[in-house]
């Protein structure tokens, strides 16, 4: 079975039934780390209501407690090394919006991935 790469998510971004289990997703694993995350899906895209709220989260664990960045990184299941390769090739974003977007993309990963073992 072939998954869906990072990069190939775009067909995706629209389909409310996985959106809603990536909003369940994210909220489970930001409350691990003691991060409440509400999701009322009044902005244009619920994407982009998840990235306003997850954005200033990773500025401030970037800022003030990167070895808890990079826990909840492992736990959602991006390894360092990836990361620091899509730092690389996107040297004009900044670090911030490159974790946020990665978080976003591989939670929606894990919920298709689900979505196909589960049919």
């Amino acid at each position: 079975m072939n998954f869906p790469r990072l990069s190939e998510l775009a067909p995706y971004y629209h389909r409310v039934d996985l959106l809603e289990k990536v909003v369940e997703q994210v909220k489970k694993d930001f409350n691990w780390f003691s991060y409440e995350i509400t999701f009322v899906g009044n902005a244009e895209s619920p994407y982009q209501e998840l990235y306003s709220q997850i954005l200033p989260l990773i500025e401030e664990l970037l800022n003030d407690d990167y070895p808890k960045l990079m826990s909840m990184l492992y736990r959602i299941d991006i390894d360092e090394e990836f990361l620091n390769r899509q730092l690389k090739t996107t040297a004009n974003a900044d670090t911030d919006e490159v974790i946020t977007d990665l978080i976003l993309k591989r939670e929606l990963q894990k919920v298709i991935i689900r979505e196909m073992y589960s049919n």
